[in-house]
């Protein structure tokens, strides 16, 4: 069966995380390259940003008579329907494309997500460095860093050796190889794939597949009723992951017994206001009582 992937990256021109100002897109069908597209896009915040205009080298005046992201999406938005899209920071990337077609009042648009800073931590796991120009070098592939579609194609082709390397016909295989689950965006909802600095701890992991919370990330506040290394620890036993901070990858927020209802309903716990800020957007994402995750982490599929 054919695998369809979309590889793509942006350029934003300032602080807004909605200023795209460029894309760059690779269409790869069974890891050969069928299509390009690149294009300028105005943003509505024009301001100026000296630190990413170092990085991209595209100005302000140059982007007055470019098309708003509304008309370029006309143009694109196929690319982004029931595929598997990847780049190689796809949490800013998606969080730039999710900025901007909410600014626009478009859609979601239902997609896969991949990542190949992610899976090259998987793949090459005793590199120093796993940035685009690091591994285009290492498998020979020359290219302008930071013009949006050079990049694009530097990650399609970092992607495709990766899949040689590994002996794989599809990216699903890839993931299969290594218990890595895709992200997944459509209307109203939204679920992030790992990062790359928390990929490496797949491979500590207990593949304990049947495991309810499998691959899950959670996140502890308030008071416990054990130690919070204890419970990390059972968390770890289930094939889950424990992580410090609520981001984009959260699943569960387990909040502690001793207090619940003044830190959930209050208005002073920084990780349920994200928390619910992110579940606002789309996010896949549960408040739980620590009760009822000891019940989750017994639990089956």
């Amino acid at each position: 069966m054919s695998e369809r992937i979309t590889v793509f990256d942006i350029e934003v021109l300032n602080q807004d995380p909605a200023s795209v100002c460029a894309i760059g897109i690779v269409e790869l069908l069974d890891q050969q390259v069928i299509s390009t597209y690149y294009s300028l896009v105005k943003p509505r915040n024009l301001s100026y940003d000296v630190y990413r205009y170092k990085v991209h080298k595209i100005k302000t005046k140059s982007l007055l008579k470019e098309r708003p992201f509304q008309d370029v999406w006309k143009d694109i938005h196929h690319y982004f329907e029931n595929t598997i899209v990847v780049s190689h920071d796809i949490q800013g990337d998606m969080m730039n494309l999710r900025a901007v077609l909410k600014q626009n009042h478009i859609s979601y648009p239902h997609l896969y997500m991949s990542c190949t800073n992610v899976l090259a931590h998987l793949v090459y796991p005793d590199l120093h460095k796993y940035n685009v120009k690091e591994l285009s070098q290492m498998i020979g592939f020359e290219f302008q860093a930071h013009h949006a579609l050079d990049d694009a194609k530097a990650c399609a082709q970092i992607l495709i050796e990766m899949l040689k390397y590994e002996h794989c016909e599809t990216l699903q295989e890839l993931h299969q190889r290594f218990h890595l689950d895709f992200g997944e965006m459509k209307e109203n909802y939204y679920r992030n794939i790992i990062s790359a600095e928390i990929a490496p701890q797949l491979r500590e992991l207990s593949q304990r597949e049947d495991a309810f919370l499998y691959h899950q990330f959670v996140c502890f506040t308030g008071k416990l009723s054990m130690p919070r290394e204890l419970l990390e620890e059972k968390t770890k036993q289930v094939s889950a992951l424990a992580t410090q901070q609520v981001s984009t990858q959260t699943n569960y927020l387990v909040i502690g017994g001793k207090g619940y209802h003044k830190v959930r309903f209050g208005n002073e716990n920084k990780k349920v206001k994200k928390a619910i800020q992110l579940m606002k957007q789309g996010q896949d994402l549960r408040i739980v009582h620590e009760n009822e995750y000891l019940k989750l982490l017994e639990s089956k599929k």
